[in-house]
């Protein structure tokens, strides 16, 4: 490519994006994606602005959006565990994704997918990829801030275990969890509610099912022993709600194989399943790899870097109410601190092996972070592209099945281990439209625009005081979306089938089909194994074969993008 071809392409990218072949890197990661298709017209395609062809007659149908769409994100780049990754616009109505495609007037266009009508919202998407809202299945909602700060991140979806600064992980009073449903109603946010499974028989269960809750919480500070462990299980297997798991750290009444015993082949959330968050020490990791147990990760262990374990041990004191000045609590929290497992997790996250990436807000995890954490560490295990011109095209590194396998963990197989999928997790006809727009310089780390429902609910926002709206200072903050009524109309509250919860205005969806779905169900994961660590903690093997990664000295998406 010669300097005029060159300065053509760049001038071509800056009106149009990018397009069919072009490679994009993700932010200042490793990661470079190939554009696989463009659902776009060359020549033809569609803007809105002065002198642009998206006016009556050309681009745009005299159609109001019954016949069109209320929305149109024109011209984006989308990245989705299940659309892969092309170019083409997304047109919503009420609320949902009803076309995507090729956008345009039908009457003056070939093969248009997406009608804009004179009424349309356009939201210009050249520059901009596309994702689904992100969904946080670990949130201990101690402030509410953070629910501000989870909007700010890209993330549309949390499963929430309390609503306030007290002690909770699950709550189970029926009382308490209406105002809980009440409270979430003020963010333009989709929440479920995970009840407290600290008990023996199915009273407390019964209250939290009519309380509206979406799935249960067991954890090993209100006792992860057998008879909770099988009485939670069965409950659930009969109503059709989730199960997450932290598991038993001080191993007091099971083994890791205990617990695998009892949860005999049922469908169970594993969280933290490295085990510096807690649960069986050494070898909690082992639960991955298998059919029934759907393994995530929290992110502070990811990207695993050099100063992981010195950070947990203070965290783990902090957030389990232990004391830094009593010796045995202080080794009871380094005994869950094993460099070995972090490593291993990592890499058990790029083989495919562990679907879903989480935060446990305030619970040992950062819920701003998960975007961030899950892209940096697929960028630890991505070759470096050469993009300067000096590498043909078809030898450069490309990472497309890596970015949509991380793409994934955060999108798609949460909403699968939580009974979510049928109405978010994906860019797709029919499901709600959650959709995150990111430049692609800052891609899972600065959003430009968080689109709740169909509307932009948070953002980048300007100097309002200015002559234009992209005025310096920007800032992520709340756009229209949040405020007012429409902030609880956008969001929704995932409940149960058997739920008593009535609401004034928030829709509420049951959750459906956790109790059949396994790992085999995960897009772009599925990896199943035999997992191995010794009785030290400092090795790990999968199918025989020693696993780790080395530990990063820097991480991406970070200080390049954040003071």
């Amino acid at each position: 490519m010669n300097s005029q071809e060159l300065a053509d392409s760049q001038q071509d990218i800056a009106i149009h994006g990018a397009r069919k072949g072009d490679f994009v890197r993700l932010g200042d990661t490793q990661l470079v994606v190939r554009v696989e298709a463009d659902d776009r017209e060359l020549g033809n395609e569609v803007q809105i602005g002065f002198g642009k062809n998206m006016r009556d007659g050309i681009g745009m149908r005299s159609v109001p959006s019954s016949e069109s769409c209320d929305v149109v994100i024109t011209n984006v780049l989308i990245i989705d565990a299940i659309q892969g990754i092309r170019v083409s616009s997304i047109g919503i109505r009420g609320g949902r994704i009803s076309a995507i495609g090729r956008a345009g007037n039908p009457d003056t266009m070939d093969n248009v997918d997406v009608i804009i009508g004179s009424g349309s919202i356009v939201i210009p998407g050249e520059g901009l990829i596309a994702t689904a809202g992100g969904i946080d299945t670990h949130v201990h909602a101690m402030s509410p801030r953070v629910c501000d700060a989870a909007l700010a991140s890209g993330v549309t979806t949390i499963i929430a275990q309390e609503f306030g600064p007290f002690w909770g992980v699950g709550v189970s009073s029926k009382w308490a969890l209406e105002q809980a449903h009440n409270m979430y109603g003020a963010w333009p946010l989709n929440v479920g509610i995970l009840g407290r499974a600290a008990g023996s028989t199915r009273a407390p269960l019964e209250e939290a099912l009519a309380g509206g809750v979406c799935g249960f919480k067991i954890h090993e500070d209100t006792g992860a022993h057998p008879r909770t462990i099988d009485t939670t299980l069965t409950f659930a297997d009969e109503f059709d709600v989730a199960v997450a798991l932290h598991t038993d750290g001080l191993n007091e009444m099971l083994s890791v194989a205990d617990t695998i015993d009892v949860v005999d082949g049922r469908a169970v959330h594993a969280f933290h399943v490295e085990g510096c968050g807690g649960g069986h020490s050494p070898d909690v990791l082992t639960m991955a790899g298998r059919e029934n147990i759907l393994a995530s990760s929290t992110n502070p262990t990811l990207a695993y870097g050099v100063n992981a374990a010195d950070e947990h041990v203070a965290m783990i004191i902090s957030a389990h109410g232990m004391n830094p000045e009593l010796p045995s609590d202080v080794q009871m929290a380094r005994n869950r601190v094993r460099n070995a497992t972090m490593a291993a997790e990592n890499r058990l996250h790029d083989m495919g092996v562990i679907p879903v990436t989480s935060s446990d807000a305030l619970g040992m995890g950062r819920v701003d972070d998960t975007w961030r954490k899950t892209f940096a560490m697929a960028s630890m295990f991505a070759d470096h592209a050469i993009l300067d011109g000096s590498v043909a095209p078809d030898d450069v590194a490309i990472n497309n099945d890596r970015v949509l396998m991380h793409v994934a963990k955060i999108t798609t197989n949460p909403a699968l281990v939580h009974g979510l999928s049928h109405e978010i997790g994906s860019i797709q006809i029919g499901l709600m439209a959650d959709i995150v727009l990111w430049p692609y310089s800052t891609f899972a780390s600065k959003p430009n625009m968080i689109i709740k429902n169909g509307l932009p609910a948070w953002g980048v926002v300007g100097d309002p005081g200015a002559t234009v709206s992209n005025a310096q200072p920007l800032l992520i903050g709340p756009q229209f979306g949040a405020f007012g009524v429409t902030a609880e109309d956008l969001g929704v509250h995932f409940t149960n089938s058997n739920s008593g919860i009535s609401l004034s205005r928030r829709r509420s969806v049951p959750v459906k089909n956790t109790r059949t779905v396994r790992s085999s169900d995960m897009i772009r994961h599925g990896i199943l194994g035999e997992i191995h660590v010794d009785h030290t903690g400092n090795v790990v093997t999968f199918n025989g074969q020693h696993i780790t990664s080395d530990p990063q000295n820097a991480a991406t998406l970070t200080r390049t993008f954040l003071l």
